[in-house]
């Protein structure tokens, strides 16, 4: 071990708060470590792993660094004392004080503690700093950052109530409550309270923001702190089927989504006994999260079931579920309502209820691991959160390799099939075919992530990577020259910069980014640290200059307008359909075709009603218009689950949070081509700006809709002129009745049936030859359900295959569920991929980032397994949120 990653001055801090002194002792903590809100007690050690008392019980460093921080805060104007140490600490020997601004600016991507860390000291050194993340950050009160704070207690909210504000990074949605995040929100105002900083969430690096970008917007350098990413899919068979998700997906919905929160609508579905596979501390902080959470879940599930079945009666509310969740209902009842008599009886006796004694009964939660516990990442680097995790009630199995997943007659996890390994030497192990079955009707995969390299995978030839990761060099008077043999993340000459040279620019890289400082909270921290000196040299010849507030204030006020995004109009379009129109300068810029975005309103600014918030999950959009020039993006929303129906409560002026584009562009041909794309109400969006670019670049566009009614076709006109032939499909009521000649209109609930019709001349009486045959078909894509994916891949090998005779190539829409659509962060987007010739599983692949695949590869199964991971949880907040809309009859 190396010691403090920030080298703080620990001896020091001890004896000026031995003498007293507490807060000169916080004023030497902040000589290295100004963000010392985000380390301390149960967030890092690698100082006790270093004390010299290792072989006894080496001292508490972190808990007494803490202490220092919250004896300070619990001061009179505490908050402000902490705060003017971050601008002025008279003990440091460089940045003892704000420099002026020096009209230098610096982009950030990511506001994890890397990224907030570098942009704290850059702001000292007088630089204009902006950063931004791909989470959702929510602003803070305009009081807290203009008015003095006299109590710190002002400031703190309940971690199970508190504001998810998004500010953080993985220290706000990857590290559970054994920390007090109430810490990020005092960095959060000490950065917002410094007059050259932004900041802005949504904002995606490679999507919304590129390394061009930055500089046509003004910057001088441009620093990427995106973190980790890619969790690791587990290739095991059963993989991902219902109740196995990634931890990452459980932490983010958990911590982010608020699904922790009684008054959330935030659906995460967990059954017991649970079992979290991986040593490390994210396995740790999930199980711990698991039961706590599981009790706010039932206990939830069971409040809103009574109140939704007095309202409208039991049948109601059970109509439409499948026979698996009537059975997870039933269980989960039956449990809420022991939860309910346990606190009842705690509040008898005057006891805190014992939680933990329930969890055990219903199998409990247990952490999985290949080897001893003493190998572990989480024993090696913070043996204290496995004690605490024992101390809660968590099992622990050492020496198991995950084999299977057993499934129950759901198709649903029922348990986890290991095989038992031993050790044959100090350093190797064996695996043996003993089978340890283990119960596990919730099954979470903590076995690590890749770094975050996606930029270079959607801009190739950026920057040089080298393997998975990006190569780090060190700067000497303007050559970049390789950062070989770097030991640790102490060692001076570590490597900061990027290859990226164009113009004799420079782009730096820190954090999880960075592979000497990957790993923890305190080793991003001493990222940014120990990487602003480089980026001060760097730029050294510019850094005598003096600049102007006026030029600052313009400069910000243009970088204000590009990031913002707000509702600038709403309208009902259909009984199902609303249209958005945001005004989202920077989202606008770069959306090509076949693109996505993220929807969600502010938890700050959304309505509560009966102790509900309605602020919306996640929603995975295509735009159907964008005008770049105005800066606007049309969004077409169909009601279809509890957070769509949440859209039309949006106010014009209302600022929401809208990130991307992301996911992948739809290919547009240069030589003429005939496309064919196909689809129901979902695919009018796509072939409003997908269609119409492939007519512009000289393509023929065939179009084939199928509706439920012709009510669900809300836009004739646009789509007529997104096409160059139209075949309308109504499976009820009356037709869609055609403008153009070309086009046809037939009811009819196959779909595939019409194609071949129309292939055979039989659509119309009068035409006996298709405008555009089948033959002329180059490629096709299929926007619609699983059901019709899986039949059309069926029939392009069968009765299809005569027409289709220059075998076009097929993708179709993978909508799966999905959170962060970060490409690879939480990885709920996951999906397996099959080889076409044996069927068999091949990879896992992010459907944010890959939404349109080669229908061959498509694992349908997998998909409709993944679509049902919530499915009871996602029928009652769809009845909840109808119940709650009653309430607001105007709407």
């Amino acid at each position: 071990m190396t010691g403090c990653p920030l080298e703080e001055k620990i001896s020091e801090m001890h004896i000026l708060k031995r003498d007293g002194q507490g807060i000169a002792a916080l004023a030497m903590v902040m000589v290295d470590n100004p963000m010392c809100p985000a380390t301390g007690h149960r967030i890092c050690n690698d100082c006790m792993k270093a004390c010299i008392y290792q072989k006894q019980d080496p001292v508490n460093i972190p808990q007494i660094e803490t202490r220092v921080l919250t004896d300070v805060l619990s001061l009179p104007w505490g908050v402000e004392i902490y705060d003017l140490l971050t601008r002025w600490n008279p003990l440091r020997q460089q940045q003892w004080a704000m420099k002026p601004y020096n009209g230098l600016k610096v982009m950030i991507a990511g506001m994890g503690p890397a990224g907030f860390t570098l942009a704290h000291h850059l702001l000292l050194e007088g630089f204009a700093v902006v950063g931004f993340d791909g989470l959702k950050i929510e602003p803070l009160p305009n009081q807290l950052i203009t008015e003095p704070i006299y109590q710190f207690d002002s400031l703190v909210e309940s971690l199970d109530q508190r504001l998810m504000a998004g500010f953080g990074g993985v220290a706000e949605y990857g590290i559970t409550v054994r920390w007090d995040k109430n810490f990020l929100k005092l960095i959060y105002l000490s950065l917002l309270r410094k007059p050259y900083f932004q900041v802005f969430g949504s904002t995606r690096f490679g999507g919304t923001i590129t390394v061009d970008d930055a500089w046509e917007m003004g910057f001088d350098h441009f620093v990427i702190a995106v973190g980790a990413g890619l969790p690791k899919a587990l290739s095991i068979p059963g993989s991902l089927a219902p109740g196995m998700r990634q931890a990452n997906d459980f932490l983010m919905a958990l911590q982010l989504g608020n699904a922790a929160k009684t008054n959330s609508l935030t659906n995460l579905q967990v059954c017991l006994p649970a079992v979290i596979i991986g040593g490390g501390l994210t396995g740790v902080d999930t199980a711990t999260e698991v039961q706590a959470y599981y009790i706010t879940q039932v206990d939830k599930t069971l409040a809103r079931y009574e109140t939704l079945v007095e309202q409208q009666g039991e049948e109601a509310v059970l109509k439409q579920l499948d026979a698996a969740s009537i059975e997870i209902l039933e269980e989960f009842l039956v449990h809420g309502r022991a939860v309910r008599k346990e606190r009842e009886r705690a509040q008898a006796t005057n006891e805190q209820p014992n939680f933990i004694k329930l969890i055990h009964q219903w199998g409990g939660v247990t952490i999985v691991y290949r080897r001893t516990i003493q190998e572990s990442p989480a024993y090696i680097n913070n043996h204290e959160e496995l004690q605490k995790a024992f101390e809660e009630g968590i099992y622990y199995l050492e020496a198991l390799e995950p084999a299977s997943v057993d499934l129950n007659q759901f198709g649903h996890a029922e348990a986890l099939v290991c095989h038992r390994r031993l050790r044959k030497n100090s350093d190797e192990w064996q695996t043996t075919q003993e089978e340890v079955r283990l119960p596990a009707r919730a099954i979470f995969v903590a076995t690590g992530t890749q770094p975050n390299t996606a930029y270079e995978f959607e801009h190739r030839g950026t920057f040089i990577r080298v393997g998975l990761q990006y190569q780090h060099y060190e700067d000497t008077d303007g050559e970049l020259a390789v950062a070989h043999g770097v030991a640790h993340c102490k060692d001076a000459h570590f490597g900061p910069f990027t290859s990226y040279q164009k113009n004799d620019r420079r782009v730096s890289l820190i954090g999880d980014t960075h592979p000497v400082f990957h790993g923890n909270v305190v080793k991003a921290i001493a990222s940014g640290m120990r990487t602003y000196p480089k980026i001060l040299t760097l730029l050294k010849e510019k850094l005598g200059r003096s600049g102007h507030e006026e030029e600052y204030q313009t400069f910000a006020n243009h970088i204000a307008h590009l990031f913002k995004a707000e509702i600038a109009h709403i309208q009902r379009r259909t009984k199902n359909v609303v249209e958005l129109t945001i005004q989202a300068p920077l989202a606008a810029k770069h959306f090509q075709p076949g693109q996505f975005y993220r929807l969600q309103n502010y938890e700050t600014f959304a309505p509560q009603i009966n102790h509900t918030t309605l602020q919306m999950e996640p929603l995975a959009l295509i735009a159907a218009e964008v005008n770049r020039p105005l800066g606007t993006l049309k969004f077409i929303v169909i009601e279809k689950g509890a957070s769509a129906k949440l859209c039309k409560l949006l106010q014009v002026g209302e600022p929401v949070s809208l990130m991307g584009p992301t996911g992948v562009r739809a290919k547009i041909a240069s030589k003429h081509e005939t496309v064919l794309i196909m689809g129901n109400q979902l695919s009018l969006a796509l072939l409003h700006t997908y269609g119409a670019a492939l007519r512009h670049a000289g393509n023929r566009v065939i179009y084939v809709g199928h509706f439920k009614t012709k009510e669900e076709v809300y836009c004739q006109d646009t789509i007529e002129q997104s096409a160059d032939l139209i075949i309308w499909i109504t499976e009820t009521g009356e037709p869609v009745s055609p403008v153009r000649p070309e086009d046809y209109s037939v009811t009819s609930d196959d779909c595939l049936a019409v194609l071949v019709q129309y292939a055979t001349g039989k659509l119309h009486a009068e035409k006996n030859q298709p405008e555009i045959p089948l033959s002329d078909i180059d490629r096709i894509y299929l926007i619609s359900d699983t059901h019709i994916l899986r039949r059309f891949q069926e029939a392009r090998n069968t009765y299809l295959k005569e027409w289709l005779v220059k075998k076009p190539r097929v993708h179709g829409s993978v909508y799966s569920t999905m959170q962060c659509m970060l490409k690879g962060v939480c990885a709920q987007c996951l999906q397996w991929q099959v080889d076409p010739k044996t069927g068999k599983r091949t990879k896992a692949v992010f459907a944010c980032s890959w939404p349109d695949q080669p229908l061959e590869l498509i694992d349908f199964d997998n998909i409709e397994e993944r679509q049902i991971q919530n499915r009871l949880q996602e029928h009652l907040s769809n009845l909840w949120v109808d119940h709650l809309l009653t309430r607001l009859p105007e709407l």
